[in-house]
C-alpha cells in the first residue's frame, strides 16, 4: 500500500469517525477502503484505475454528507462504488463473496427445472411435478456445489471485492 491510499483511508477514518458501524457497513465502507487500496496498486499499469484516482480524492469531500443524509450525494457516492466494484469484476477479477455460488445456483436450477419439464412433457400420464421437483432440487445443489469451488479458489487467491 502506497501514500496515496493510505492518506485516502487515513481521511476516510477521520471523516467518518463517530458514525455508526450499522452505517459504515450498509455503505460498504470497508469494500471501499480495499478498493481503493487496489486502485492505488493497479495504477501504474491500468488507466482506468489511474483515471479513478481524481474521482475517489473527490468522493472524499462528500462521503460524510452521503452516509449521513440521502440526496444527491449519496446517489453519487453508490454510482462510484458500483462503478468501482464493476471495474474491479470485469478487469482485474475480484469478485464478491459468494458471488458464484449465487449465479451458479440460479442458472443451474432454471436449466434442470427447463429441462426436466420438457421431459415430464413427453410423459402426459404421469403429473409433472414428479419430474420438475426432483431438477429443481439437483440443479439447486449442483450450483451450489459447483459455485462454492469456484468461490473457494477465489478466496484462496484473495479475489475478494
Amino acid at each position: 500500500m502506497s501514500d496515496w491510499s493510505k492518506e485516502i483511508i487515513g481521511k476516510l477514518h477521520d471523516e467518518l469517525k463517530g458514525s455508526r458501524d450499522k452505517d459504515l457497513r450498509f455503505f460498504r465502507l470497508e469494500e471501499y477502503m480495499r478498493m481503493v487500496e487496489r486502485v492505488d496498486q493497479f495504477a501504474p499499469s491500468c488507466p482506468e484505475c489511474n483515471h479513478f484516482k481524481p474521482q475517489v480524492e473527490e468522493q472524499l469531500k462528500t462521503i460524510q454528507n452521503a452516509i449521513h443524509s440521502p440526496g444527491r450525494s449519496r446517489r453519487q457516492y453508490d454510482r462510484h462504488i458500483d462503478q468501482l466494484a464493476r471495474h474491479m469484476k470485469k478487469k482485474h477479477g475480484f469478485y464478491p463473496p459468494f458471488y458464484f455460488t449465487y449465479i451458479n445456483s440460479f442458472y443451474f436450477t432454471l436449466a434442470t427445472t427447463g429441462a426436466t419439464f420438457l421431459v415430464s412433457l413427453l410423459f402426459p400420464s404421469i403429473d409433472h411435478w414428479y419430474f420438475v421437483v426432483p431438477g429443481f432440487i439437483l440443479g439447486l445443489l449442483a450450483g451450489q456445489f459447483y459455485g462454492a469451488k469456484k468461490d473457494g479458489k477465489i478466496r484462496a487467491t484473495k479475489k475478494i471485492l
